[in-house]
């Protein structure tokens, strides 16, 4: 019964997903220009007249070798992109939503010491995911928006895969998941993957692993895979740090200014968004941090664990101040390990009976958490419906525009506007979709690649 309420719960979930991952469109900008091999240009130029569609893995191959040169280095997530951006959307939205459930079961096998079994409280996947949808800065952007979907949602997921392992050697030094050469080889490679990934998680994650290895050493509870695991991830952080495109984004989009003091203010304003957004879980986390610290005796490695994660999650938002742009969604890291140190603590709660949350306290946020979900669910569905109604209405223009009308500028109406209160109400999971008024825009001339013709235009 436990399993057949596992699986119902995980297709939920997924089900959940899909719809959300069906109704969000493409984004104007990144999901159109990363539709064609990459020509070598800043992002925020236009595409050229001989600009080529991602075809074939010759295609995305040639498109990711120019990328790493001129633009970034997060090869991993933009292969991703580019890969299912040739397949399709409709591909892309059954994978997606598939991505987002493995994360769900595997923060939840963290909380349960990096022991992965099919058994699964079906209570616990569910908090899970209520906190993901509503703790996560961006929601919609991490989880939903194509490109950058495969740039954070499905880097991260790969990155706990790795980190699995370790979390369950920590609480068991003497098991092993062996050493022979093939484990050896897959944290290995498995490395080089995870940390290929985001500038900002993987360096703590780098100096968590050389603290614990070192640790397992002094101790000698190393084991060979720790060691080909952390080397396949620092060589993976190399290729994402070292790329040449990192040094060309920063000097044509940012310029080469360290530390700009205008940056710096608009910065400290998304950092005081993140935290708000993520207020609940510190409250929770950092409370129980302090009223444990006199007990925490037969749950020592917990008690550490916690601590040690919401210092990181602490440091990855703290570390995007010095950033040359600070999005929403560099804070999804922060909220991964917020929700696995608060699960461990519940954990901690029912297996040693400590008192951490009173019950008549987790009731009232479990009712207040149901009408939450239900409000937010309910408004942002309305919400996504409308933007994937009017996108539908663009995209057969376009396409139509592309038949009967080639030489000529396509005009479009402009999204509604979305009021304050109804994005409070979605809890700010609502998308803002936009081209220019001026066709020349590099969003707007992508757009017109995409669908062959020879613009368009969007009169607000």
């Amino acid at each position: 019964m436990a399993s057949k309420k596992a699986l119902l719960t995980f297709s939920g979930i997924y089900l959940f997903l899909y719809i959300f991952n069906y109704l969000h469109p493409m984004n104007f900008g990144d999901d159109y220009i990363y539709a064609f091999v990459w020509q070598g240009n800043p992002m925020m130029e236009p595409l050229t007249e001989n600009a080529v569609r991602v075809s074939s893995f010759k295609d995305l191959f040639v498109s990711q070798w120019s990328h790493y040169f001129t633009w970034s280095g997060r090869t991993v997530g933009h292969v991703l992109a580019q890969f299912f951006l040739w397949m399709g959307k409709d591909i892309f939205n059954i994978f997606n939503a598939l991505i987002g459930t493995l994360l769900v079961a595997e923060i939840y096998w963290l909380i349960h010491k990096g022991e992965v079994s099919s058994k699964f409280n079906t209570g616990t996947l569910c908090w899970i995911f209520f906190l993901l949808w509503s703790f996560t800065p961006g929601f919609s952007s991490v989880f939903l928006w194509f490109t950058a979907a495969c740039v954070y949602l499905w880097t991260h997921t790969f990155l706990l895969a790795f980190l699995i392992p370790f979390v369950r050697k920590y609480y068991h030094p003497e098991g092993t998941p062996g050493s022979s050469l093939w484990v050896r080889a897959c944290m290995f490679f498995g490395g080089i993957l995870a940390g290929w990934t985001n500038e900002n998680s993987i360096c703590w994650v780098l100096l968590l692993l050389l603290l614990f290895n070192y640790k397992s050493w002094k101790n000698s509870e190393y084991e060979s895979w720790m060691g080909t695991g952390f080397s396949g991830l620092f060589i993976g952080y190399a290729l994402l740090m070292l790329s040449p495109g990192n040094v060309i984004r920063l000097q044509a989009t940012y310029g080469v200014e360290w530390l700009d003091l205008n940056k710096l203010k608009v910065n400290l304003h998304m950092l005081t968004v993140v935290f708000t957004i993520q207020l609940f879980l510190w409250y929770f986390n950092l409370r129980a941090i302090f009223s444990l610290k006199n007990q925490r005796g037969c749950f020592a490695k917990d008690y550490l664990l916690v601590k040690i994660l919401c210092a990181a999650a602490f440091g990855t938002v703290v570390m995007m101040l010095f950033s040359p742009v600070f999005p929403a969604r560099s804070g999804f890291f922060g909220t991964i390990l917020l929700i696995i140190a608060a699960g461990i603590l519940l954990r901690i709660q029912d297996e040693y009976k400590v008192g951490i949350m009173k019950q008549g306290l987790k009731k009232f946020l479990f009712c207040l958490g149901i009408l939450y979900f239900a409000m937010t669910t309910a408004v942002s569905l309305n919400g996504f419906n409308k933007i994937h109604l009017q996108m539908q209405d663009i995209t057969a223009s376009a396409q139509r525009w592309s038949i009967e009308n080639k030489e000529a500028i396509l005009t479009v109406s402009g999204f509604n506007n979305v009021s304050i209160l109804e994005d409070m109400m979605s809890g700010f999971h609502l998308p803002i979709y936009e081209l220019s008024e001026d066709e020349k825009d590099w969003k707007n001339v992508d757009f017109s690649r995409y669908y062959k013709i020879k613009g368009i235009r969007m009169v607000k």
